[in-house]
């Protein structure tokens, strides 16, 4: 799908955005053309619409993060591979990860509308698990405040997602780290191992702050 790159007068240091793609554009230079920063064009090319009452299972599996954050997506035990439509709602890879990293985190989400667009928020990297009041929104790209502060996730606005329970236990990660997230459960395994604790490098890690660092820029 072609970019729709639009400038934003106004709007706190973020001057253009893909509304196409939902993410910021930019221009390196004043002789270059302006470009969206989207890293998942190719799956736009491929929009499912879907209703809520379709879907009986959500899962993620990030193959390893020791090397990317690359993400596999499976709707109804089928690997999806595009861009995912419910109802007013555009669900990209990024908003898969953020999802797991509120709930890893047990933030409560609320729905938070972009009063620019009336487009509904969703938070994601490092966002999705420190409440804020000043949102970006995905659609229009505008900055706007709220009254007080939360995290948003369109997912829940569809499904009933439960929190994280995580066992005590460790899984090792240095050759591998293996994350899966099935997110209509709320189970989620570390090289198959449903654990609190990692170890790399000899040194064992909280899972949260593992997670929550791993995918802090996934925004």
């Amino acid at each position: 799908m072609k970019c729709n790159i639009k400038h934003i007068e106004k709007n706190q240091g973020l001057d253009y955005w893909c509304l196409t793609h939902k993410t910021k554009a930019t221009k390196s230079d004043l002789n270059e053309p302006i470009t969206c920063d989207c890293q998942y064009k190719n799956l736009y090319e491929n929009i499912v619409v879907m209703y809520p009452k379709e879907i009986d299972s959500i899962k993620i599996i990030y193959p390893n993060l020791n090397k990317s954050t690359d993400v596999k997506v499976f709707i109804n035990n089928q690997e999806f591979d595009g861009i995912l439509k419910l109802e007013n709602s555009i669900i990209d890879l990024k908003d898969y990860g953020g999802l797991m990293l509120s709930k890893l985190n047990n933030i409560e989400l609320e729905a938070s509308k972009c009063p620019y667009c009336g487009g509904m928020h969703t938070d994601n990297g490092k966002f999705a698990y420190t409440p804020h009041s000043k949102h970006l929104c995905i659609y229009c790209g505008h900055f706007y405040k709220i009254e007080k502060k939360n995290i948003g996730n369109e997912l829940a606005l569809y499904f009933k997602i439960p929190n994280i329970k995580l066992e005590n236990n460790i899984s090792t990660i240095d050759e591998k780290c293996e994350v899966s997230y099935d997110l209509l459960k709320g189970i989620l395994n570390i090289n198959n191992i449903a654990c609190n604790k990692v170890i790399l490098n000899n040194k064992e890690i909280d899972i949260v702050k593992f997670l929550n660092n791993a995918l802090k820029d996934e925004y």
